[in-house]
């Protein structure tokens, strides 16, 4: 029954890759963030299913916050819920902590939620590929070969885009 469950978990997790460089590729900062907060639930759903509950809380929020980073004339609510997610994210970084490796992926989601929250389109993206090196540098650390793969086309993807942008 394991072996099953493990592997309905992957096809979601790479089902949820082919959702994020979808995600990256699309040229609005809106559109950007619905594919990408659900590539981020099918990767919650993936390691919960997995039984790696830390990791699928953190996908979880991600999807969440992603969904609520878009749109906020109020500069109460946004700074509200930056902050609130900046917190969470170092809730979560505290509570599994591996050692000095943890600030990799910890600067990575809190990066993205202050690019999130306060950058255009084109400089979101850019600082986006700053957390991608994060997650690239954790990869390696944890050798994690198919997630640095495919963050590595991610980061392909949205260097591509960016010089979209530009034009």
């Amino acid at each position: 029954m394991t072996v099953a469950v493990d592997t309905i978990a992957y096809v979601i997790g790479g089902l949820g890759i082919a959702i994020e460089w979808r995600a990256y590729a699309l040229q609005s900062g809106q559109q950007f963030r619905r594919w990408s907060a659900l590539g981020a639930l099918l990767w919650a759903v993936q390691y919960l299913l997995l039984n790696a509950v830390t990791a699928g809380l953190t996908m979880g929020c991600t999807a969440f916050r992603t969904m609520l980073s878009d749109g906020w004339e109020k500069a109460f609510v946004k700074h509200s819920l930056a902050t609130g997610f900046v917190a969470l994210f170092g809730l979560l970084t505290y509570l599994s902590w591996q050692g000095l490796v943890s600030l990799l992926p910890a600067f990575a989601v809190i990066n993205t939620t202050l690019a999130l929250f306060y950058l255009d389109n084109r400089t979101m993206r850019i600082a986006l590929v700053a957390s991608s090196f994060a997650w690239i540098a954790n990869d390696v650390y944890w050798q994690a070969w198919p997630a640095l793969l495919a963050e590595n086309v991610a980061v392909l993807i949205n260097v591509n885009t960016i010089r979209k942008l530009y034009r």
